[in-house]
């Protein structure tokens, strides 16, 4: 059987990346930096016929200070770095109106409606909505740097309905349930 990365023969022409980390704050609060590069590597032609040569087409980065369960966004920041038109810059405050918002179910929709279009920035609203499931993953790592007592029932397990039905494992019938259900029916015992 092939593999399509045997098909890969030549360099690249171009190249995006997004990088996120988070870091503690106090106890409830951490901070997710989000950044997104995306490269020509060759030169192409605008629509105009114009010739662009290679460079970077847009590196920015955004930055959340989130608390509590479920994470909500305490504060929010953006910056561009380099961008291919200075309008794009005028996009930059609208990361201002995701404080408050809570990464729960709903949140991309949310985010697309409060940032894309023709008024947002299509790379802006892409890394904040990739940035959230980093961001819920820091949220919980940070949460869970120390052994926590196990809740007496599913229902009480912080943060579940977040991740029931997120992907295959965490399934209601899969893995990660079943898991849980085992220990919360021990405990029980």
């Amino acid at each position: 059987m092939s593999s399509l990365k045997d098909l890969i023969t030549g360099n690249p022409f171009h190249s995006r990346s997004i990088e996120m980390k988070s870091y503690a704050l106090d106890d409830d609060a951490i901070l997710v930096e989000g950044w997104l590069r995306e490269d020509r590597l060759q030169p192409v032609y605008a629509l105009t016929g114009e010739k662009i040569e290679q460079r970077p087409v847009h590196h920015m980065a955004i930055r959340l200070k989130l608390g509590g369960t479920p994470p909500t966004i305490l504060d929010a920041e953006a910056e561009m770095v380099h961008v291919p038109l200075e309008i794009c810059r005028s996009t930059l405050e609208m990361i201002q109106q995701v404080i408050g918002l809570e990464i729960r179910s709903g949140f991309k929709k949310k985010v697309r409606a409060m940032m894309g279009g023709e008024q947002g920035c299509v790379h802006l609203t892409h890394l904040l909505i990739v940035m959230s499931q980093a961001a819920f993953q820091g949220h919980v790592a940070h949460k869970r740097k120390s052994r926590q007592p196990l809740p007496g029932s599913l229902e009480a397990v912080e943060g579940l309905d977040s991740l029931l039905g997120s992907c295959r494992a965490w399934g209601r019938d899969e893995p990660k349930v079943k898991t849980l259900k085992a220990a919360l029916a021990k405990k029980g015992r």
